[in-house]
């Protein structure tokens, strides 16, 4: 009876066979292989998308500060007399940058590297507490590294900021946009890094026609070039300035089945094609920037004097050559 008993709960009881289990495993394995290939896609995107959204925000940033103070070249308020208080040249651009030893001398002194490197520019305008921050006790104008300008004519406080690229020796060595600002007493603050990743800066000029004595200097533009090519160094004539970035992610980025040129090409800012081998992202960046306060500080003829020298337009303003 037990023997009977035993032997039909075994024909009952049923196991995996070495193949079934050989397809369940397969299986588990293809199923694990599948969510972790969507887990990895999907982290890679997404630091993909992270990397590219923090060059974007980088980008954008560098050129809204490069922009902001281009738009207040030249301002100055006026006198009791109606005469402009700022009225010196407020503009000059190098090509390759400022030399090492001229970077922070004065306005007039400013010295060119020359060469293919990275540009900088030099900018003045009258700092108040509308167009700049207010800092220190008693309060001050602030030039673009936050420092105060002590009053440089009269009452009134004069920014030179200056703009170029240098690699950050606090932050690895990271191509990066500084500015050094005046104090209005004939000295700088120390340089300041504004944005990180900034790998190429190149700066033209939109340039009017060429005056004519005895005329109204013309407002129509009809050359963009760069600095070394300004006819006479004539910066009275520039009307706009074309600022061109080209942006680097922070660290490489996932290559998704895409080749190292595929991942790194871009245009630079002559418009030539470029790649690289470091796996990082570029972007180029662009924009140009009419100078509102400079053109309309033109209000009379052209003139040189008896020696040939053009004379300082600015300096009409305030009745005097």
């Amino acid at each position: 009876m037990k023997r009977s008993l035993l032997s039909a709960v075994r024909r009952h009881q049923h196991g995996f066979t070495l193949v079934e289990l050989m397809v369940a495993l397969a299986l588990g394995l293809f199923l694990a292989g599948v969510v972790s290939w969507t887990y990895l896609q999907t982290a890679s995107g997404a630091r993909f998308g992270a990397l590219e959204s923090q060059m974007n925000e980088e980008g954008a940033l560098a050129l809204d500060l490069v922009r902001s103070h281009l738009r207040l070249v030249g301002y100055s308020e006026v006198d009791g007399n109606g005469k402009r208080i700022f009225k010196e040249s407020p503009l000059l651009g190098c090509d390759g940058g400022f030399t090492q030893a001229t970077a922070s001398d004065g306005f007039d002194s400013l010295a060119c590297q020359g060469g293919s490197g990275n540009d900088a520019i030099a900018l003045r305008y009258q700092a108040t507490a509308v167009n700049a921050f207010m800092v220190g006790s008693p309060q001050k104008p602030a030039n673009c590294a936050n420092a105060g300008i002590d009053p440089t004519i009269g009452a009134a406080s004069i920014a030179d900021n200056r703009f170029y690229l240098a690699a950050d020796a606090t932050n690895d060595n990271v191509p990066t946009l500084f500015c050094r600002g005046g104090d209005g007493l004939n000295s700088f603050s120390g340089e300041v890094a504004l944005v990180p990743n900034v790998e190429r800066m190149q700066l033209r000029y939109a340039i009017t026609r060429t005056p004519v004595v005895g005329e109204v200097p013309p407002h129509q533009v009809t050359a963009i070039m760069a600095s070394a090519d300004l006819p006479g160094k004539d910066w009275t004539r520039v009307a706009a300035v074309e600022v061109c970035l080209v942006m680097r992610s922070a660290q490489p980025v996932p290559r998704g089945g895409l080749t190292m040129d595929e991942v790194t090409r871009h245009f630079d800012c002559e418009g030539q094609e470029k790649t690289a081998t470091d796996g990082r992202l570029r972007r180029t960046y662009r924009t140009m920037v009419p100078l509102p306060n400079v053109r309309p500080a033109l209000p009379k003829p052209y003139q040189v004097d008896a020696g040939g020298v053009v004379m300082n337009p600015y300096a009409d303003l305030n009745g005097a050559p």
